[in-house]
């Protein structure tokens, strides 16, 4: 996890604040593991010279094109080059990591599953230890959750460790295994579903259920395996929490209850964002605001709102029209060039999060934030790195 250990104190100092606010605890476990690769001899030119040639051409392209706003106004300018130096340790970490676990064979992929389900594990118990010595009251509970900003951040941990969970049990039905790797995938499993559930973390819940429907139909070779474990999870998940006292009413199973006609209360407020994020794009529809801008603009209903919970929305108001076309340009031929091979629970457990991600992007910050976009970026070498591959690392 990207957890470091002053995130837990009790005070917020300025500095504190500024890793919270920029999420750049993430970026800089991102730069020790690009450094730690290149140290080893693996190229990060070679893993781009792999890339489509419609997406070399189109990443430094939008780069330059994100910088216009600088130029021409931007509510906070600053911003904007702090935002496109993350985005670039994004797509360099995403090549130096494919290219890493491309030369692990699964078993390797199943270990660093487990190590990461674990992480989840270790930032719970971590969290219940803090409370030992500093319990928080009312909205503490909301903006003071270890290394978030937001209690809602949690949905990340849960997606992340529940799937990194399933893809630690071991493979049915010819691999031999032991009662401890039974135990560690269903610990993190359960532990994570059991967050979810406790924390009110709705949407992580609805997207899971969404992508494990798509598994279910895609990998039919692994459907067994995958009811036994989320049934189960579920529901020993879902007990558990009703045992734990529930901190604030922003917590609990109970919002999973909340039936209502009122769009607005069940959207928790996005359809309200969403309908003043439209009239705010076509404001500015070619170069947009500009990165990290839409919580310094000013709406009538809302303010301080850090991105739109809709990944369509936050891409059209950052950069417009013409940069989402490019960024679109980018991507395409990637996925195109992709190729899936459902032949392991590790490759189907890394699909399903791929899947709960993009899904949970419809209404959440799941393409905004550094943690969960670094863990796409593991999720998409599990799935799609050929195994095993040995190419030799340059020296």
């Amino acid at each position: 996890m990207t957890i470091v250990p002053w995130d837990f104190a009790t005070d917020f100092s300025r500095y504190r604040v500024i890793i919270r606010s920029f999420s750049l605890t993430p970026t800089l476990v991102q730069l020790a593991i690009i450094l730690i690769g290149m140290r080893n001899g693996h190229s990060i030119a070679r893993a781009w010279h792999c890339l489509p040639r419609a997406t070399q051409i189109a990443l430094p392209l939008l780069s330059g094109f994100c910088m216009i706003p600088w130029f021409i106004g931007a509510e906070d300018p600053g911003r904007i080059p702090m935002a496109i130096i993350v985005f670039l340790v994004h797509v360099i970490f995403a090549l130096l990591i494919f290219q890493l676990i491309a030369g692990f064979s699964n078993p390797q992929r199943k270990l660093l599953a487990k190590c990461i389900a674990l992480g989840v594990i270790a930032y719970c118990i971590i969290w219940g230890v803090s409370l030992l010595f500093f319990v928080p009251v009312g909205p503490g509970w909301i903006s003071q959750v270890p290394g978030l900003t937001h209690v809602r951040g949690l949905s990340f941990f849960v997606v992340c460790g529940f799937y990194m969970a399933l893809a630690s049990l071991p493979e049915m039905p010819t691999e031999k295994s032991n009662k401890r790797e039974y135990v560690i995938a269903y610990l993190g499993g359960f532990v994570s579903i059991l967050l979810a559930f406790w924390s009110g973390s709705r949407g992580s819940i609805v997207a899971i259920l969404g992508a494990l429907s798509i598994l279910l139909w895609a990998a039919s070779s692994f459907r067994i395996a995958i009811l036994k474990f989320s049934f189960l999870i579920f529901i020993l998940g879902a007990l558990a929490s009703l045992a734990l006292p529930i901190p604030h009413p922003s917590y609990g199973i109970i919002r999973f209850t909340n039936v209502t006609s009122d769009i607005t209360y069940l959207s928790s407020g996005r359809t309200t964002i969403w309908l003043e994020t439209l009239p705010k794009i076509l404001d500015r529809p070619i170069f947009g605001w500009g990165l990290d801008q839409f919580q310094l603009i000013r709406f009538e209903s809302f303010q301080g709102f850090k991105q739109p919970h809709n990944i369509v929305l936050q891409s059209l108001i950052s950069i417009g029209f013409v940069g989402s076309a490019i960024l679109a340009v980018a991507i395409l031929p990637i996925l195109r060039k992709a190729r899936l091979q459902l032949d392991s629970l590790v490759r189907v457990s890394a699909l399903g999060m791929i899947a709960t991600t993009c899904i949970l992007a419809m209404y959440d910050a799941a393409l905004y934030y550094n943690y969960p976009l670094m863990m796409l970026a593991v999720a998409v070498a599990l799935a799609f790195a050929p195994d095993g591959l040995q190419s030799a690392p340059d020296k």
